[in-house]
């Protein structure tokens, strides 16, 4: 498949160039503190994680600590692929690159793919973001339609009844689903730009191998009741599911955001710069919980103007975006988290409506 074509406009490449420039101005001499807190960490959460598991193993006869741990093993889990492996994917965790690609096999461990998962969002999302056909990571919805301009189907005329269902089975879906479909399915977009190589296919078995092993054949072996350990496991997911997608749903798929269509010859209508403004929106929250634990993940339009800059600086270098957008007049948007899943539920609503108004028409 050949790439879209983002409009030529030789003025916001211009302006592009500016705003890089502030940037750099801002960080000159940002002090190494919150690189170090990031490195720390990244020892600290793993830790937390399998002794989080080591105890549940141990409280494996109470029927109520035992899920209650798992349950906080999955939005750990989630924090730490927020706040470390998505910084990882982008070798800002460690200095080195090799350092930040052998971290990440601890995603596979946590029952994720790394390979796929880092072609999926460096490759596709941030070059096309809500960009219909080619962000993987949204083409990820299964039966719930998120672009508008999609081929509606008829299950999508129910979707704003059964999302509340589907969506607490999200990490159900990525971790024994949406993997494989993306390895051994020729019609998913990642296909389409990226080649597999043999040995990631074994390295896909062997760690799910692994993460399904300790998750349930270990407390099985260890004596745990059978519905015990499955009722566990969903209390795993189900939270996780919750805390990844209040993360994953705010930056992009709203009301409020930009989805254009790729004209027949493969452009798109507005200049890079332009879409990630038109496309993306920020998080209005700003604490110690947001900047270590999210890994100032909520400033999300910084980051995909400059993926290249450490997470830890996000908040000067969305200063310097405000300023620019003011200036300039690009469409800089921050909503708080409640507003944001309002945006999206109207999002949602409003492509059930778009099914039945598609099936008027024919």
């Amino acid at each position: 498949m050949e790439k879209a074509r983002y409009l030529r406009n030789p003025n916001h490449r211009q302006l592009y160039r500016e705003l890089y420039a502030d940037v750099l101005k801002r960080l000159r001499n940002r002090p190494e503190g919150p690189r170090k807190v990031k490195r720390l960490f990244a020892w600290v959460m793993p830790l937390v994680y399998f002794s989080l598991y080591i105890l549940a193993l141990q409280m494996g006869e109470r029927p109520l600590l035992f899920p209650l741990l798992f349950s906080i093993m999955g939005i750990v889990s989630v924090l730490m692929f927020i706040n470390l492996f998505h910084d990882a994917v982008h070798n800002h965790v460690f200095s080195k690159k090799l350092h930040n690609q052998l971290y990440l096999l601890l995603f596979d461990l946590l029952g994720g793919n790394s390979f796929i998962w880092k072609k999926r969002h460096v490759i596709l999302h941030h070059n096309y973001p809500n960009v219909a056909g080619f962000d993987a990571d949204i083409e990820q919805s299964g039966p719930i339609k998120i672009f508008p301009h999609q081929p509606g189907k008829k299950i999508h005329r129910y979707q704003h009844l059964f999302v509340f269902l589907l969506y607490p089975l999200f990490l159900f879906n990525w971790i024994l689903l949406r993997d494989f479909k993306d390895f051994f399915s020729s019609k998913r977009t990642i296909r389409q730009f990226c080649r597999i190589p043999g040995k990631e296919y074994l390295k896909l078995i062997i760690f799910k191998g692994i993460f399904l092993s300790y998750i349930f054949l270990v407390p099985l072996v260890m004596g745990i009741p059978v519905l015990r350990v499955a009722g566990a496991i969903a209390c795993l997911m189900v939270t996780g599911s919750i805390v990844a997608l209040l993360a994953l749903l705010t930056p992009h798929a709203n009301t409020a955001n930009h989805f254009p269509e790729v004209g027949d010859e493969g452009d798109l209508p507005v200049s890079w710069l332009e879409h990630q403004f038109r496309s993306t929106n920020d998080l209005s929250i700003c604490n110690w919980f947001s900047k270590h634990v999210m890994g100032n993940f909520n400033y999300h339009l910084a980051h995909h103007l400059f993926p290249q800059i450490h997470s830890a600086y996000a908040p000067e270098v969305t200063a310097c975006i405000r300023e620019f957008a003011s200036r300039h007049g690009f469409p800089y948007k921050e909503y708080p988290l409640g507003i944001c899943l309002k945006l999206h539920y109207e999002l949602i609503c409003r492509n059930t409506e778009a099914v039945d108004i598609l099936e008027e028409d024919m």
